[in-house]
C-alpha cells in the first residue's frame, strides 16, 4: 500500500468550495479501484481562530489537503483528475506514513469533523544538516519532545518518498498534529500547560530550541486545517 497526499490550491476557497469538496469528492474518490482510508484537510472557517499560526514561505498555502492509500492496481489517475476538477493548482506526493500518536482522546465518526484543529507542516531539509541527520532528529528526537509537550492528540509523520507533479514544492515531510479546540487561542492549552504559565513558556523555548535544530524557519509552511476521515 502506498499513502499518497494530494494538496490543492482553489480559486476562491469560499464555504461553498468547501461544502462542495466535502459534499461531492469522498463518495466519488471511495468508489475507485484499489482506494481507502481517505481523509481530507480545509483550511476552512472552523480554523479561522488559529490564523496566527500559518506561516508561509514564498507561495500561498494550500488550501485542501487530500490523503488517501493505494494498492498495486489502484486507479490513481482517475483520482487525481477528480480532485484536479476542484482546483487551480494541484501538488502530489508520495509519502512514506508512520503514526507514533494514533486518536483514541478524540475520536469521530466517518466522515465528521475531528475536534479541535490539525496542523499540518510543510518542512524541507536545511543547507545546515545532511538528509541523513535531518531525518533521524526529526524522527527520533524531535517527534517525542513535540508529544510530550504539547496538547497533541494525534501525530502523523508523512516522509515524502516522491513528488509525482512539477507543481509542487520539494518538501523532505508534511506532518499532521490535531490539538484540542482551546489551543486554536491559548499558548497555555496548545503546551499543556494551561494554569501554568512559567511551565508554557518553558515548553515554548524547548519547542523552539527543538525546531531550530532540524528546520530552517525560512523555509517552513505550516497551516491550521480541519480533519475529516472518512
Amino acid at each position: 500500500m502506498r499513502k499518497m497526499q494530494i494538496l490543492l490550491w482553489a480559486d476562491s476557497a469560499s464555504p461553498e468550495f468547501f461544502g462542495s469538496v466535502l459534499a461531492e469528492l469522498p463518495q466519488a474518490l471511495l468508489a475507485l479501484r484499489g482506494l481507502s482510508r481517505l481523509q481530507f484537510n480545509l483550511a476552512d472557517g472552523d480554523v479561522d481562530k488559529a490564523a496566527d499560526k500559518q506561516i508561509a514561505s514564498g507561495e500561498p498555502l494550500f488550501d485542501v489537503m487530500c490523503s488517501f492509500y493505494v494498492d498495486g492496481d489502484a486507479d490513481l489517475d482517475r483520482a487525481i483528475n477528480l480532485l484536479a476538477a476542484y482546483a487551480s493548482k494541484l501538488a502530489v506526493y508520495q509519502v512514506e506514513a508512520e503514526e507514533p500518536l494514533s486518536n483514541t482522546r478524540y475520536p469521530a465518526a466517518a466522515g465528521q469533523r475531528t475536534p479541535g484543529f490539525s496542523q499540518v507542516a510543510l518542512l524541507r531539509c536545511p543547507s545546515f544538516l545532511s538528509y541523513e541527520q535531518w531525518l533521524g532528529y526529526w524522527k527520533n528526537t524531535h517527534t517525542q519532545i513535540a508529544i510530550d509537550i504539547q496538547s497533541t492528540f494525534r501525530y502523523v509523520q508523512n516522509r515524502v518518498v516522491s513528488g509525482l507533479s512539477q507543481g509542487g514544492v520539494a518538501y523532505q515531510a508534511i506532518v499532521e498534529e490535531c490539538f484540542p479546540e482551546a489551543a486554536m487561542t491559548s499558548a497555555e492549552a496548545f503546551y499543556n500547560a494551561e494554569g501554568r504559565p512559567e511551565l508554557c513558556q518553558q515548553r515554548m523555548q524547548q519547542m523552539m530550541e527543538s525546531c531550530a535544530k532540524f528546520i530552517d524557519f525560512s523555509e517552513i509552511d505550516v497551516l491550521p486545517t480541519s480533519e475529516y476521515c472518512f
